[in-house]
């Protein structure tokens, strides 16, 4: 399986906008588009910040690391053939699609295939 660096990095947060507020204006961070519940923010590098409104349970992971694959089948049969199952479905954005797995730890990491 080839990975081609992480794609995004995502916190689970309660308040979008309040997230928006402190990250742009307490941080500094230049603020990049915006989908619904979904706020991305300008970072140099190349990888992707983001912050999503939702999930915030005790005991739910607060943050995602999503890893950029070429093809998302081939990186997926490469889990499986480790013992890595995926939890839920395929998720198809419109511009990427996903597959999440849970680390020893129980935290997600996706891996991602851009389709657009």
């Amino acid at each position: 399986m080839q990975i081609e660096g992480i794609n995004v990095v995502f916190l689970w947060v309660r308040d979008v906008d309040r997230a928006l507020n402190w990250y742009t204006n307490v941080l500094g961070l230049e603020t990049g588009p915006r989908y619904g519940d979904w706020q991305e923010f300008n970072v140099p590098g190349g990888t992707r910040f983001a912050v999503h409104g939702g999930r915030t349970e005790a005991g739910q992971p607060t943050a995602v690391v999503a890893f950029g694959v070429p093809d998302l089948a081939e990186a997926m049969a490469h889990m499986a053939g480790a013992g890595a199952t995926p939890i839920g479905e395929i998720t198809d954005t419109g511009v990427a699609r996903f597959a999440t797995y849970v680390d020893p730890d129980g935290n997600q990491v996706q891996l991602l295939e851009k389709t657009a």
